[in-house]
């Protein structure tokens, strides 16, 4: 598997490529896609409701970020993901599922979250994006699954996040840089380590990104490799993730196998976080995942550093007044009148 960073070589490369093609220019607008291809500007179809708790502990605040859904029983899952899931075959007959969408094709969706959780958080908009066939690494995450993204940017600038893609198929970036004709494209290989290291900054220690994993309209996927799952360690459990684009951190994500969330029998996860050179200050520190069978119900609940606190309560006008007028009493025993 071709990693990030692969070789000296491929790390000047993507140097190079940052400094002739800086910030300002990564976003061109002939580059954008229409804002529909995001997906659904909604997600209705999930039962989802979102909250936040924000509270004051040891001088921080934190945030208590709680996202719930319901997975939808209208979208596909393939019987036969053998043939299904194979888009080589060509045969519409096939791999075409009920939803007029081939199997392997993604079903996105997406919602703005409230300005108060933007404010607390960074995050802009939360996607759930439903793979009946999942996608690569093939052997790791091709089981029907979700993608939950939490972005940090928002859809306008998303949209313009695209690429040269491998094949028409594989709405995959192709992971050369030299394959990438745009400075949208090339952005996709700009990723942002710790001085002197090739170490991923503002993610998990361990954390690598596989050019295989640039999608475009999402960003560069990072995940720890070493605990990721193969055919002798099938997957079961929700896996973190983080997106790099243009040398920032524009999401982090939540993969939750469609098995943990459905069936008779109640699940639940939990993954604390650290991160190397971390200087995203609202970054998730804890992670659980709570599938409860008797309503169907997931509830995913991130726990971080808050960018704003809780205000104090002010004391009323009224009661200042009050205030000051028991003070000018106390000082001049006469006003009392001999009541006391």
């Amino acid at each position: 598997m071709f990693r990030f960073p692969a070789s000296p070589i491929l790390q000047h490369i993507m140097l190079l490529s940052a400094a002739l093609f800086p910030i300002s220019s990564y976003v061109v607008a002939s580059d954008c896609e229409p804002i529909e291809r995001l997906g659904t500007s909604n997600l209705d179809r999930f039962d989802y409701t979102v909250s936040i708790d924000i509270s004051k502990k040891e001088g921080d605040c934190s945030y208590l970020l709680s996202v719930e859904m319901k997975h939808d029983v209208s979208l596909p899952i393939p019987t036969d993901p053998d043939t299904q899931c194979d888009h080589k075959t060509g045969d519409p007959s096939v791999f075409m599922a009920p939803d007029g969408i081939p199997y392997f094709g993604l079903r996105p969706a997406y919602e703005t979250v409230p300005e108060e959780i933007k404010m607390a958080t960074g995050i802009d908009s939360i996607s759930m994006d439903f793979n009946p066939c999942g996608h690569p690494p093939y052997d790791a995450f091709t089981i029907p699954h979700y993608d939950i993204h939490m972005y940090m940017i928002d859809s306008e600038y998303r949209r313009c996040m695209t690429c040269d893609n491998i094949s028409s198929f594989l709405p995959t970036c192709a992971p050369d840089i030299t394959q990438q004709s745009t400075p949208s494209g090339r952005g996709f290989f700009n990723v942002n380590t710790v001085l002197g290291t090739s170490t991923i900054a503002d993610m998990p220690a361990g954390f690598e990104i596989d050019p295989l994993s640039m999608i475009p309209l999402m960003g560069a996927h990072g995940w720890d490799f070493s605990n990721q799952p193969s055919p002798t360690n099938p997957w079961v459990e929700p896996v973190y993730m983080m997106g790099s684009y243009n040398g920032d951190i524009v999401f982090f994500e939540t993969m939750i196998p469609h098995a943990f969330m459905s069936g008779d029998t109640d699940s639940q996860y939990e993954e604390e976080f650290t991160y190397v050179g971390q200087t995203i200050d609202a970054l998730p520190s804890k992670k659980s995942v709570t599938y409860d069978s008797s309503t169907g119900k997931t509830t995913i609940v991130f726990e971080g550093k808050s960018n704003v606190c809780p205000k104090a309560k002010a004391k009323s006008k009224k009661s200042k007044a009050k205030s000051k007028k028991s003070k000018a009493k106390s000082k001049n025993p006469k006003n009392h009148g001999g009541d006391f």
